[in-house]
This record gives structure tokens, C-alpha cells and sequence, in this order.
């Protein structure tokens, strides 16, 4: 029968090879979580970029807006020229035709 030493001994070696592949295993875990945390951070790099565009272009869009209402007033300014200067015209050329 072996001594505690031997059996310390033996016990320690099966324990370190039983443990190996669970250490093995961590190992690789955790060079999955590293690439994996490298990635998030690219994918928040990429967002944060989105995020500036789209302000960007919701600014752009506002611009484009207030744009768009200017036009309309001084199309319907022109229009009331037009329509000013036609009734003038047909007022005169009741004038003429009398």
C-alpha cells in the first residue's frame, strides 16, 4: 500500500489531467470573448457613425423642409401676381371693348 505521499502524488496527477481539458477549455473561452469583445467594439464603432449620418441627415431633411415651404409661399406669391394682373387685364379689356 502506498504512503500519503505517493498517494498526495497520484492524486494530484489525476486531478491535473482530469483538470486539463477544463483548463484547455477556459483557455479558449476566453480568446473567444476577447475576439468577441474586439468585435462589439467595432460594431459600436460602426453604430456610433450611423448615429452621427443619421443626424446628419435628419439636419439635412429639416433644411430641405423649411426649403420646400419658402418655395410654396413664393409660388403662391407668383400666383396671386398672376392672378392680380389678370384681372387687371380683363378690366382693361372691358374698357377697350365698350
Amino acid at each position: 500500500m502506498p504512503d500519503n505521499k505517493e498517494l498526495v502524488k497520484m492524486l494530484r496527477a489525476v486531478f491535473q489531467e482530469e483538470i486539463q481539458p477544463i483548463h484547455q477549455e477556459l483557455q479558449e473561452l476566453r480568446a473567444g470573448q476577447q475576439g468577441l469583445s474586439q468585435e462589439l467594439q467595432q460594431v459600436n464603432a460602426r453604430l456610433d457613425k450611423l448615429e452621427k449620418g443619421q443626424v446628419a441627415l435628419e439636419k439635412g431633411q429639416r433644411k430641405l423642409q423649411q426649403d420646400v415651404s419658402t418655395i410654396k409661399k413664393e409660388v403662391h406669391a407668383v400666383w396671386d401676381d398672376i392672378l392680380r394682373l389678370d384681372n387687371r387685364l380683363i378690366v382693361q379689356e372691358r374698357k377697350t371693348a365698350q
